[in-house]
């Protein structure tokens, strides 16, 4: 015959495997969604185009012929886990010709990367910092700044005004996109 304490011990045996399976896989389902949100921006396309994506900043009976308005550029930012849907990453001058054609300026000094502001006395932009000038075209005049300021891509999409935002290296001659 057989030994009647084999039998317990084989069932203790085989149902404390059982436990330690299943709650193993109970652990591993548990851990699905967990590790899917840390490595989800691993699997996210990047969308380079959606830097470049122009940024709506009024409509074209907003801006006043020959007068230069500041805009701010707000868009919807995207880092990693976090997104942030009105995001300012810049500001430009916009400047509305008399042909019906945009000019639009960083309002970010070439120089050292002050803000550059409108005189209206002496109808300039104007670096506070160290005293760069430059012409409403964006054409430098006076100051230790490089270049003249940064023109930005100016669309006209119906009524809309939209700009291609880019940010630019300062300190040097010749311009170039960060």
């Amino acid at each position: 015959m057989s030994d009647p304490s084999a039998a317990p011990s084989t069932r203790r045996g085989f149902l404390g495997a059982l436990t330690v399976l299943l709650g193993g896989a109970i652990a591993a389902l548990a851990s699905v969604p967990v590790l899917g949100s840390l490595f989800s921006p691993l699997r996210a396309p990047s969308r380079p185009e959606a830097e470049d994506a122009p940024i709506p900043v009024g409509s074209v009976s907003e801006f006043t012929v020959g007068v230069p308005r500041r805009v701010e550029l707000i868009r919807s930012v995207t880092d990693a886990w976090s997104r942030s849907d009105a995001t300012t990453v810049g500001a430009a001058w916009v400047t509305r010709n008399a042909d019906g054609t945009f000019i639009a300026l960083s309002t970010i000094c070439p120089h050292l990367g002050c803000g550059v502001n409108l005189d209206k006395q002496r109808n300039t932009f104007a670096c506070p910092c160290h005293t760069s000038a430059f012409s409403l075209a964006g054409s430098r005049e006076a100051g230790p700044a490089p270049r003249g300021m940064d023109p930005l891509k100016v669309e006209v999409r119906g009524e809309q005004v939209l700009i291609h935002y880019k940010r630019f290296k300062q300190g040097i001659p010749e311009r170039e996109v960060v």
